[in-house]
């Protein structure tokens, strides 16, 4: 008795360290992907010329949760997609940043920059349910 009393509480325990959100992605990862997300977007906003300092702390912080705290190759699929959108964002981020920065003025339209970025942004809002 007293092992299985043990053997639930430690049950417990555990189960709230993987919690997930309500789309099957650990919190710890969907809270830091939304967040650089929202990093992104505000840094757009403002016009920024090269990623801000929030968007690279954020950038940071997100990698350090899906390869140190979580083990990249042991995510979900759901988990996994979700990282690559992630990623896609960011590219069309820096396309974002780099057509507005003189040094690559001739290198990306910021028109079609900001309208992928813009497209690829409701996309993950939609499909993750991110709040505004």
């Amino acid at each position: 008795m007293k092992r299985f009393l043990i053997f639930l509480i430690l049950l417990f325990a555990l189960s709230g360290c993987t919690q997930k959100s309500e789309e099957g992605i650990r919190t710890e990862i969907y809270a830091a992907g939304t967040t650089y997300l929202e990093s992104m977007q505000k840094s757009v906003e403002e016009l920024d010329q090269s990623p801000s300092k929030s968007v690279v702390s954020n950038s940071d912080h997100f990698k350090d949760v899906c390869t140190k705290k979580f083990d990249y190759s042991k995510l979900s699929s759901k988990e996994t997609k979700f990282v690559d959108r992630v990623g896609d964002l960011r590219i069309a981020y820096e396309h974002v940043v780099d057509s507005r920065n003189s040094k690559y003025k001739d290198s990306f339209n910021e028109e079609a920059a900001l309208s992928e970025f813009n497209s690829l942004s409701q996309k993950f809002i939609n499909n993750y349910k991110v709040d505004k």
